[in-house]
């Protein structure tokens, strides 16, 4: 039998885990949406700022969404951003403003779906949560279609579109890779046994892998991933530079 305080703490760290997964997640749509607000007024047509800006409103709200549920979970205490927090726990790529509209697009393609990847694989037990995750998928669902259409019309009709888009895509894709986490985490295997989680580390790299490696692939980017549809395999990634409790590379500079 169980002891209380046994399944006490055991529930303790069950929704220490989803704070720390929604946490990382509501930093990283807070950050994307700020950085991409400000190509509302300078993304190439009409068409692109005024998505950008819906996208990045978008965003912006979501975070706003899962600031809450956090604040929930560890009762008090996980403030946005705007509220004076100052350790972040953003993916390193989104430390600072896209500097052009290829970094933008690369971003975004790259960092929106892995976001879709985490939240469609919590199940937290309470319904409101559920409620609240779902109508935040539900709101960002455009986001890597659009991203997508950029990511192509920039590669296949701008003069120099791929060199713009080769440097951020190489960098950025091995942070995201990485952000699902290395085998054996302790924080995911918990929720694992829960059924909070649907999947691992390796099970949801996998997953956002079937979503942009097909893109990146036909479109003869060069990102060191091979395989198949669900046994897609990659290069070695920079875990060595890897900060488990902001979940994110750490940068040289």
């Amino acid at each position: 039998m169980t002891s209380p305080y046994a399944e006490a703490t055991r529930e303790a760290a069950i929704d220490d885990g989803i704070a720390n997964l929604l946490g990382v997640v509501a930093d990283n749509k807070y950050h994307l949406g700020r950085w991409l607000s400000q190509w509302a007024v300078g993304a190439p047509g009409l068409e692109s700022a005024v998505a950008a800006a819906g996208i990045a409103q978008g965003h912006l709200g979501q975070a706003r969404t899962l600031y809450p549920l956090v604040d929930e979970l560890i009762d008090g205490g996980f403030a946005s951003p705007d509220e004076g927090r100052t350790r972040r726990y953003n993916m390193a790529a989104l430390d600072a403003p896209f500097e052009t509209w290829g970094q933008a697009v690369a971003t975004m393609f790259l960092v929106d779906p892995a976001l879709d990847v985490v939240l469609r694989a919590l199940q937290p037990p309470a319904e409101d949560q559920v409620r609240r995750l779902h109508r935040v998928l539900d709101e960002s669902r455009f986001n890597t279609e659009f991203a997508r259409g950029r990511l192509v019309e920039l590669t296949t009709r701008w003069e120099h579109g791929r060199s713009h888009l080769t440097g951020p895509l190489t960098t950025v894709l091995p942070e995201v890779l990485c952000w699902f986490g290395p085998d054996g985490e302790e924080g995911v295997r918990i929720l694992r046994e829960a059924s909070v989680l649907t999947a691992d580390g390796a099970g949801m790299r996998s997953a956002y892998l079937d979503v942009v490696a097909p893109v990146l692939l036909d479109l003869e980017y060069d990102i060191g991933v091979s395989g198949t549809p669900g046994d897609r395999t990659c290069e070695e990634l920079p875990w060595e530079h890897w900060n488990p409790l902001q979940r994110r590379l750490e940068t040289t500079a």
